[in-house]
């Protein structure tokens, strides 16, 4: 599902997931879409931070069944019809 960014968070975030190779898709996080991340684990989330560093605002994290998610809250999206 293609994803467009809403803000300049988004952008910014969405080009450096690309540069590292690492997927992402839109997540809700109340009413609102923002970048979603799935994890492994801990590990994978503590090793991402270091590939990616600072800047992207405020995350929260959720978990369905073992799957870890993270979803940055200020890193607004749509979903495109492309």
């Amino acid at each position: 599902m293609p994803i467009q960014a809403k803000n300049v968070i988004a952008q910014q975030l969405m080009d450096k997931l690309h540069e590292v190779e690492f997927p992402f898709e839109a997540r809700s996080f109340g009413e609102i879409l923002c970048i979603g991340i799935s994890v492994q684990d801990f590990a994978q989330a503590f090793h991402l931070g270091t590939l990616l560093g600072l800047g992207y605002g405020r995350v929260a994290h959720d978990k369905i069944g073992s799957q870890r998610i993270l979803i940055f809250q200020d890193a607004l999206v749509d979903i495109t019809s492309d």
